[in-house]
């Protein structure tokens, strides 16, 4: 597992293009530009849900017209080249905010992407997970936090611009950093259950890097209030961007000081320390591991194969 899911590893940015002022007239006029249709962030999907395999609506720029849509209204970004070729995402819920009907115009399905996103390509998911982190970066920052006024979307959608020109200040993509940590002891490996999961389903922990802390002190913090263990010095592994909404996952191995588990019921419903020979055999006992696309189950697969 070289690759995290979610990683655009044969993308090329193509930030110089994106100050171009001309920048979706220049790529529309190439022959091979691609287009990723989305709604509220979501990528259109061409395959009902009830089927197990899934891909992206992606058409061609000479195809635009023929969609019938008011296509300006839309929201644009440049993703950038993936094999050279150029990538636009376009999110059509301006034009048609109801998700219902666009599905009926288009056809596909918009779905739940957390489930469906596993069916894609490495490549694939990863050009929809940078879509819909831009995309619900405009949703929910339309307004400068500064002065209040509409900001204007600049810079191929990687910049917002207060409009106000008394105030004018820019607006740059949000990314939230979060550390998710296996913490082990004497060849077990700490799992636990958070309400927000999938039923029947554990994982390491993880929480939110808090201001004015490092990432060592946040993975120390987090595994105390979650589950009362103290831990000697983490150590840094992989890291992966986790659209959900728009998350950097840093993942750290640490070994335990203490074993007692005090849980934190608010965030943690419960804990418990597994042996590394057991940890393959727990959904035979009705407990699931972490989803295969996810860096928590990178972190449990690589430790339980001695590789970190």
């Amino acid at each position: 597992m070289d690759r995290l899911f979610y990683e655009a590893t044969h993308l090329d940015r193509d930030a110089q293009l994106r100050t171009r002022e001309n920048w979706r007239e220049l790529l529309l006029a190439e022959v091979t530009v691609k287009i990723l249709i989305c709604h509220g962030g979501d990528p259109l999907f061409a395959w009902p849900e009830d089927m197990n395999e899934h891909e992206l609506v992606v058409v061609g720029g000479p195809a635009l017209p023929h969609l019938d849509l008011e296509i300006e209204r839309a929201n644009w970004i440049y993703i950038g080249r993936q094999g050279g070729e150029a990538v636009i995402a376009i999110d059509i819920e301006p034009v048609i905010s109801d998700r219902d009907d666009a599905i009926r115009r288009l056809g596909g399905g918009f779905g739940d992407m957390r489930s469906r996103m596993a069916a894609l390509s490495e490549d694939e998911a990863a050009l929809a997970a940078q879509a819909r982190a831009i995309f619900n970066w405009h949703h929910k920052h339309r307004f400068c936090g500064v002065c209040g006024h509409p900001n204007h979307v600049m810079e191929a959608g990687y910049r917002l611009q207060c409009s106000n020109p008394v105030c004018g200040t820019p607006h740059f993509p949000r990314t939230d950093p979060a550390v998710i940590m296996l913490i082990h002891h004497n060849d077990h490996v700490l799992l636990a259950r958070s309400p927000q999961f999938l039923p029947g389903t554990v994982s390491v922990l993880a929480g939110f890097v808090e201001p004015g802390e490092t990432l060592e002190q946040a993975v120390a913090r987090e595994v105390f209030e979650e589950v009362g263990i103290r831990i000697k010095r983490a150590r840094y592994i992989a890291s992966q961007p986790w659209p959900f909404p728009g998350s950097l996952m840093l993942g750290f191995v640490a070994e335990a000081e203490t074993t007692d588990i005090v849980i934190d019921e608010k965030e943690i419903e419960f804990a418990m320390w597994v042996h590394r020979d057991d940890v393959a055999g727990l959904p035979e006992k009705g407990i699931n591991l972490p989803r295969p696309i996810s860096i928590a189950r990178y972190l449990l697969e690589n430790w339980r194969e001695g590789r970190i």
